[in-house]
């Protein structure tokens, strides 16, 4: 774990500044949360396309099956994918967790129009880059997905899994539950989001966290050039993240003026 440790120590200032983002500050009523998911859901959405690029190269995902290259690794992401896409919701029904978080947008009364309108367009269209550009979303929103997509299209494992392990925030929900809890009554309760903040602390730092620095270290090895690539897809991920999270800032507060 040197080269991981290595990695994690240079990137402590990015996510120090992450964590301590004056987003989480602003985040005071149901509208501010609101505005927020309705941004953040396509960080939810484009987490998946990172796993399922990995998926489809380090496993076999076609006829005629024929085994993978690396059975280590094809365990590790098969394992992810199966808890990230087919997870199980608050009432014990399969979900993935993008489905998840859609369905908390709409409990708490946030707009789930324009990530719907997306997802339709990108079957309809099927070019992602040409989807993202008729977005009617915040600039910053664009730019985290087009870097996104920008790491998957290099085609190198160890890339898309920099961005996967190292480029996730860690979503600070002391906030959120408190927000939630000041808005609810008799008649209006958030169990969905509550969970999916509980399901999110309890898989990451349970399972998925561990085996995605595994998956890391097994696709680097001892091959230097790929651990300084990992390096900086790890900064530049984080760096996008924070950019992200100064735009939604920025609309939530002109939303208040």
């Amino acid at each position: 774990m040197n080269q991981i440790n290595a990695i994690q120590t240079e990137l402590i200032e990015l996510r120090e500044k992450l964590r301590n983002h004056p987003l989480y500050s602003n985040l005071k009523t149901l509208e501010d949360l609101q505005i927020f998911m309705q941004n953040h859901v396509f960080a939810v959405w484009d987490f998946m396309s990172l796993l399922k690029s990995l998926q489809a190269s380090l496993t076999c995902t076609k006829v005629p099956w024929i085994p993978p290259r690396n059975p280590v690794l094809s365990r590790f992401i098969n394992e992810i994918v199966w808890g990230e896409e087919s997870d199980v919701n608050e009432k014990g029904e399969p979900k993935s967790h993008f489905e998840m978080y859609r369905e908390a947008m709409l409990e708490i009364g946030a707009d789930v129009s324009i990530i719907t309108d997306f997802v339709f367009d990108i079957k309809e269209v099927n070019a992602v880059s040409l989807s993202i550009e008729r977005l009617k979303c915040i600039p910053e929103v664009k730019e985290f997905l087009n870097y996104t997509f920008e790491v998957i299209r290099s085609k190198k494992d160890h890339k898309i899994a920099s961005a996967f392990t190292f480029g996730r925030e860690d979503l600070i929900p002391d906030m959120f539950y408190e927000i939630l809890s000041k808005s609810e009554t008799d008649e209006k309760k958030f169990d969905k989001l509550k969970y999916y903040l509980d399901r999110h602390i309890e898989v990451d730092s349970g399972d998925h966290g561990p085996l995605s620095l595994k998956m890391i270290e097994e696709l680097c090895d001892n091959d230097a050039k790929k651990w300084l690539e990992v390096k900086e897809v790890a900064k530049k991920s984080l760096e996008k993240r924070i950019l992200l999270w100064d735009g939604i800032l920025e609309e939530i507060q002109r939303n208040k003026i």
